[in-house]
């Protein structure tokens, strides 16, 4: 609680006090003898200086009333003075004082209640319209003035006495009567009861709130009172309970007032509702529905709400002087009741409190920090993150595995909200200062302040201990931290994002802010690594393979520390630290344990480098291709984009370096697998390939059968080696086919012929690759079994004729070559006999010539024939080209116009033709 206001006694030894009103600098007073005492304020705004009221009687009006003035109001708009006696309701001038009318239909009246608002009409013009509502036994009279000038009156039945009643619309009034209430809607003249069961299934907070309600209103405690309050509520008391309703007469709120007596009477006063208590008046904020202010006055009975606060008994006034909304926002913080203080500069309006944005940002934050020590960590997280708090801040709260540095360092928000809150309340002087200063008046009782503090506030504030920030209290702390610190990490993400866009869109960066962001970004990510090794360790991974601002040697000793070097890995990936994260990976792969023992975590690190670090790719492939070639060379083969842009000549010379084997696998892999068709490669596969067949020291036969295999292959297949370069590598006595088919590359055929036949004695291959060439091209072929004839019969290495080879090449193949030819080639003592399957297959194939160009030719001359006599059909046909002759196409005259004659006779515009054949007529 805090002092709202400071109560001052302005009216003493007042005889029978019945009726108060207050109004600008006048106080009226209306006795139970009908006396009307007038009295002039002259009072401060606020109480922060303790200046009290200076209260003077100027008229003292005797013959008022003859009978006690129960009520009075004023109607301001027509300078009207309305006071309620002798059960009649009157209007007097505010001025004078003097009769104007009494309103004989308020006979037996016993309460009345003003209102004036801004209406508009049919035509929206804004009228003013006053009405006054006039209770009078079971009947209420209502009284309208419109723009000052008396307009109508309505006079409405009720179904029982009406006990209180106030207006809370425009045409809407909530009336009170013995045991409920009622809304009554003047303008439609509809009466709806509150209160009043829906049905059996009535349940939840609001059924409970009503039952609550009907049962104060059961017990008969207490009268009804009606206060309307702003938002379009109003709040109903019975006994010591009060509801706020809507101005549709639901419930608004699921708690109610709940007052620690039973009032008398109750008022609204910006932006408390003060309520008279049978022992003291108690204040309460009617946002939060705490208790405010406790004064002692034991027999008040009359008050005046509003901005002039009064409180009366039979024979004394009080004033309740409100101090600053700043005194009082000093008050609570000083007292820690932030939440009272956030909720009060929630309701005032910004010009009431210099700097209300900054300073409820400030309480805010200072309120968080309080709910944070209490053990409320949840709803403290969350403030921060509502407040955009510093994520340094925050963290400092956390023991040092946490907050690391941040630990003993005072934060400064918190030191800026203190200097802020902090300073010193204005000094309350004294009563007995006050009153010498105040001048004695022998006309008016001197004010005198009751209270400066409300005896609540008199008494030490006990608060809530501070919950030890240890145990399952941290692990819940360090939970909701995760919350605050991934969201915070988005929104700098979202900021760090939106400044490069600034600085690719060349606008002039902040150097200054662009620190601030990647500091906080720096602070949040460490701290979040810090808070998953505490609570769930596998989430640590999935935030170190992203884009982070972890601090690289805070978090590198962490990971160390708790042997998370898959972790760590990651962590020297995203921060570019590759160097560092390949020397950890060399030193675990060496070990028989651990996830990254082996060398295939090290190979997928480097398959992900890239070009810009291949010089690291080199450098630490090697101990991997070393200890394991087979699975190592995945670094330069694999199937990755990253893969296929190393550069290749850098690649080979480094392969090389390590292993012919090694070298072949990659050269293979450019050629075979990514088509690489450059000579240099092609040439140093097929050199590597004789390099390894030629050294015979220490070689498997198997495995050199298998590397010529793929050398023959390979010479065949590829076209893009120079065939000189290899046959410059070949040794003299050995590798005869791969000469052969390298000096059939560059044309030297009967070089090549000579090898399978004299040198590999294959005679069927030698005949294979005439058949080849034939194929390819049938003159060359001739030409070349004619050449392979000669090698036969004509040795040039002193060799014995080959008869019997020669013989067969000519059955099989005869009719492909020239006979003339061979005959002169064979010896003069080779046998007839043998020629026979040559001179047969050759003389067919003639006969079959020859009779084949025979048909030809006689096709030809019967076509010819056919098309002559076409011909002569086509020129003796004739078209008739008349004037009225029409293009069937255009519907145009054909006259002397290009035309062009389809095969069914129909005549039609040149120009008219390629329509028709587009369009596909049929013309008949």
């Amino acid at each position: 609680m805090h002092d709202a206001f400071q109560v001052t006694t302005v009216v003493d030894k007042v005889n029978r006090i019945e009726s108060i009103f207050a109004h600008g600098d006048r106080l009226l007073i209306g006795t139970g003898v009908g006396q009307l005492l007038v009295y002039d304020i002259k009072e401060p705004l606020v109480a922060d200086d303790n200046e009290v009221p200076e209260v003077t009687l100027v008229d003292t009006i005797k013959n008022f009333s003859k009978r006690p003035i129960e009520q009075l109001d004023i109607i301001k708009e027509i300078d009207v003075l309305v006071s309620l006696a002798d059960g009649l309701v009157s209007l007097h001038d505010l001025r004078t004082f003097e009769l104007r009318m009494a309103l004989g239909k308020t006979k037996g009246a016993n309460l009345f209640t003003i209102q004036t608002m801004v209406e508009h009409s049919e035509d929206q013009i804004p009228v003013l319209t006053t009405r006054l509502a006039v209770a009078v036994r079971k009947k209420l009279l209502v009284f309208v003035w419109k723009d000052t000038e008396f307009f109508e009156t309505k006079e409405l039945n009720i179904p029982d006495r009406i006990k209180a009643m106030a207006w809370v619309g425009n045409t809407k009034i909530c009336l009170g009567f013995a045991a409920e209430y009622a809304l009554m809607d003047v303008q439609k003249e509809q009466l709806i009861e509150l209160f009043a069961p829906t049905g059996p299934a009535e349940a939840g907070p609001m059924s409970t709130l009503n039952s609550l309600y009907n049962m104060s209103i059961g017990s008969r405690g207490g009268k009804p009172m009606v206060t309307k309050i702003p938002n379009n509520e109003m709040l109903l008391a019975r006994d010591h309970v009060s509801i706020f309703l809507g101005l549709d007469g639901t419930p608004t709120r699921k708690v109610g007032i709940e007052w620690s007596g039973a009032p008398e009477q109750m008022g609204y006063s910006y932006p408390y509702v003060i309520a008279i208590l049978p022992k003291h008046v108690e204040v309460r904020n009617i946002q939060t529905l705490a208790l405010v202010q406790q004064i002692e006055l034991s027999s008040a009975r009359f008050l005046n709400q509003g901005k002039l606060v009064y409180v009366a008994s039979t024979s004394q006034i009080w004033r309740l002087t409100p101090y600053s909304f700043t005194t009082q926002i000093d008050q609570l913080v000083s007292q820690q009741q932030y939440q009272e203080a956030i909720s009060l500069l929630d309701q005032i309006d910004s010009v009431l409190v210099e700097n209300k944005g900054d300073k409820l940002h400030h309480i805010r934050t200072l309120y968080a920090y309080d709910m944070f020590r209490r053990g409320e960590y949840d709803a403290a997280l969350a403030t921060f993150q509502e407040l955009d708090t510093d994520p340094a801040d925050v963290i400092a709260l956390y023991p040092e595995m946490i907050s690391g540095n941040l630990a003993n360092t005072p934060s400064p928000q918190a030191d800026e909200d203190h200097e802020l809150l902090s300073s010193p309340l204005p000094r309350k002087k004294k009563a007995e200062e006050v009153h010498s200063s105040i001048d004695e008046k022998s006309h008016s009782p001197p004010a005198s302040i009751i209270s400066s503090r409300s005896k609540a506030t008199s008494k030490s504030i006990q608060h809530a201990p501070d919950v030890p920030l240890t145990g399952l209290n941290l692990h819940d702390a360090v939970s909701f931290l995760i919350r605050f610190l991934t969201e915070k990490r988005t929104r700098l993400s979202k900021k760090l994002s939106s400044s490069s866009s600034r600085h690719s869109a060349k606008q002039p960066p902040s150097d200054e802010e662009d620190a601030k962001l990647l500091r906080q970004a720096s602070l949040v990510d460490t701290a979040l690594l810090k808070s998953y090794m505490m609570t769930n360790d596998a989430l640590v991974g999935p935030l170190l393979r992203v884009q982070n601002h972890c601090d690289v040697q805070e978090c590198e000793a962490i990971l160390s520390e708790k042997k998370k070097y898959k972790e760590l890995v990651d962590l020297y990936n995203t921060k570019g630290l590759h160097a560092n994260a390949l020397d950890l990976l060399a030193k675990l792969g060496q070990q028989t344990d651990g996830a990254l023992r082996g060398v295939l975590p090290t190979i997928r690190y480097l398959q992900r480098l890239g070009l810009d670090q291949f010089d690291l790719v080199l450098k630490y492939s090697t101990w991997v291709l070393q200890k394991d070639p087979t699975h190592g060379m995945a670094i330069f083969i694999d199937d990755l984009a990253e893969v296929e842009t190393f550069p290749r000549d850098r690649v080979l010379k480094h392969l090389e370096s390590i292993s012919k084997d090694l070298e072949i696998q990659y050269l293979e892999y450019i050629i075979h697998e990514l088509r690489d068709t450059l000579p240099d490669f092609h040439n140093r596969l097929a050199i590597a390939y004789l390099d390894k067949i030629t050294n015979k020291e220490g070689s498997d036969p198997e495995k050199r059968s298998q590397l010529r295999t793929k050398l023959l292959s390979f010479l065949i297949e590829s076209t893009h080696y120079r065939t000189e370069k290899i046959l410059s590598k070949l040794p003299v006595d050995d590798l005869f086919e791969e000469r052969a088919i390298l000096l059939s590359r560059i044309g030297q055929h009967d070089q090549a012929l000579d090898i399978y036949v004299y040198k590999l004695r294959n005679y069927a291959m030698a005949e294979e690759y005439c058949t080849k060439v034939y194929r390819e091209d049938p003159e060359k072929g001739e030409n070349m079994y004619l050449t392979l004839l000669r090698v036969y019969l004509q040795p040039k290495h002193h060799e014995k004729p080959l008869l019997e080879p020669a013989l067969e090449l000519l059955a099989h193949h005869g009719s492909h070559i020239n006979a003339s030819e061979v005959l002169a080639i064979l010896p003069m003592a080779t046998r007839l006999h043998g020629l026979f399957p040559f001179f047969e297959k050759y003389i067919r194939e003639t006969n079959k010539k020859r009779n084949m160009n025979m048909i030809v030719k006689n096709l030809l001359k019967a076509e010819e024939l056919q098309v002559e006599e076409q011909l002569m059909y086509y020129q003796s046909r004739a078209v008739k080209i008349t004037e009225d002759r029409m293009c069937p196409q255009c519907n145009k005259r054909i006259g002397n116009s290009v035309f062009a004659v389809f095969p069914n006779g129909v005549v039609v515009h040149y120009s008219c033709k390629e329509k028709i054949e587009q369009t596909q007529w049929k013309l008949m």
